[in-house]
């Protein structure tokens, strides 16, 4: 049972499923950041394609090749999701930062880099400490951690998944805005 077609079966299977886990991983981290119709359509080609495979899968329950193809098709359409939204890095957060008697030099490496942040004091167990929250894109996010353990290697580091800005900071020239 190990024929051409079914080994061609079984890849078409594999590449809708890894085409379709990846647009559906994509829409759901992008629900709600982008255009309704952009996630509706989405959502449409997600259906359509599970539609397509499943029926092939269930009508031949004995052919472990498609089994296979369907189960790692989904599994690698996973990875090949996430990898695309990393990429595209859509949408901001919130980084919170606490630093004990270095928050100025943190607050000043943050704004050198052409980066919004905003300083005030707060109370932890120790003692005072410096808190710090930057707004900005995702992609800039680990540029900024990195700033941040320059500053102060000790830092206590939060990062937040921001819905929406409106105003505020947000510096073309660092390519946040």
């Amino acid at each position: 049972m190990f024929t051409n077609n079914v080994i061609l079966g079984a890849l078409i299977i594999f590449l809708i499923r890894v085409i379709s886990i990846a647009v559906s991983t994509v829409r759901i981290l992008l629900m709600g950041r982008v255009n309704r119709a952009i996630t509706f359509g989405m959502a449409f080609f997600e259906a359509l394609a599970f539609a397509l495979t499943i029926g092939q899968v269930a009508a031949n329950l004995d052919n472990v090749w498609n089994l296979m193809a369907y189960s790692l098709g989904y599994a690698a359409g996973t990875i090949v999701g996430m990898w695309i939204e990393a990429r595209l890095a859509a949408g901001y957060t919130t980084i919170n930062i606490v630093s004990t008697g270095k928050s100025l030099q943190v607050a000043q490496a943050i704004r050198a880099a052409g980066f919004g942040a905003t300083r005030s004091s707060g109370e932890g167990s120790s003692g005072t400490v410096g808190l710090i929250r930057v707004v900005a894109r995702r992609r800039n996010t680990t540029q900024i951690v990195k700033i941040v353990h320059k500053a102060d290697p000790k830092a206590f580091v939060t990062i937040e998944e921001t819905r929406s800005v409106a105003r505020g900071f947000l510096d073309d020239a660092s390519g946040q805005g």
